[in-house]
């Protein structure tokens, strides 16, 4: 079921409650995050009993919410699905070079429609709250996300004192959040198959600290009304693995902008770093 399938259920009810009105405002709101929810969640953000969640089931004609829930599932989202299983290894090798030239063509189309398809008003809400002096800002991603995360705060720690890189280690994270605060900001980095670790924190930051900002590669997730913006890079590669570029410039793209922002107190942070190169000596002259 999509969630057009969905609207033209709820047409065809008669006589809806209030109660009837307000699931259907939360399904409304949270359609693409469904097939990650879990039954006492979902009634527990509604604030209503299971009992009152499957008698409005049985209305949109379903046994009941797993019935529900498994109707809105997208085959490959049944399992998640590893690189090796989507691979096509029947299809005709080109050589090394032809290969690199290909890659290069997805990448470029992959950059090219996530900056056509972005949510704007998300992308001038996230540069808003990382770009905010008065914002303590959490950092983190799981796997190969947690690579873009790295980066973002090496350099963003030139420009922001208090940026904290959090990793998936999740006995480490009360450590790292103890001297969280309301206010605070958190940026996840997320791509399929979704790291439990990054879903968990998103949703206690969300309720108990303050913004999140997750960037993730597909619009059907367990974060995404927990998420103050969500940007959505493109993945898509005919190779082994997805594909991390769009998401790795616009990485890149949000860290620069945070340095013209601060344009004109970068001297001393820059000043401090430079001398702890040296004293460590670094880098080779």
């Amino acid at each position: 079921m999509n969630r057009a399938e969905f609207t033209q259920r709820i047409a065809s009810i008669d006589n809806l409650t209030e109660t009837d009105r307000r699931i259907i405002d939360y399904f409304d709101k949270h359609f693409e995050s469904i097939p990650y929810s879990k039954v006492i969640d979902v009634c527990h953000e509604i604030n209503i009993a299971k009992s009152t969640l499957g008698r409005f089931m049985m209305k949109l004609g379903f046994t009941g919410f797993r019935d529900f829930k498994e109707s809105t599932i997208e085959p490959e989202q049944r399992r998640n699905i590893s690189p090796i299983e989507r691979f096509d290894n029947s299809k005709n090798r080109k050589n090394g070079i032809e290969f690199i030239e290909k890659h290069c063509g997805e990448i470029t189309d992959n950059i090219n429609n996530t900056l056509k398809n972005i949510n704007r008003q998300h992308l001038e809400k996230t540069i808003a709250l990382i770009c905010d002096p008065e914002k303590r800002l959490y950092v983190i991603g799981s796997a190969t996300a947690h690579a873009l995360a790295e980066y973002f705060y090496l350099l963003g720690r030139y420009i922001k004192k208090d940026i904290v890189l959090l990793d998936a280690n999740i006995a480490n994270l009360p450590h790292k959040l103890i001297d969280s605060r309301k206010g605070d900001v958190l940026l996840a980095i997320s791509y399929y198959r979704f790291s439990s670790v990054t879903t968990r924190l998103i949703k206690w930051f969300y309720q108990h600290r303050g913004d999140t900002i997750v960037i993730t590669d597909n619009a059907v997730n367990p974060f995404s009304h927990f998420a103050t913006a969500m940007l959505l890079m493109e993945s898509q590669h005919s190779g082994l693995f997805s594909s991390r570029s769009a998401g790795f410039v616009l990485i890149e793209a949000l860290v620069n902008y945070m340095g013209e922002v601060k344009s004109n107190e970068l001297n001393e942070n820059f000043n401090v770093m430079e001398s702890l190169f040296e004293a460590f000596n670094v880098f080779n002259k």
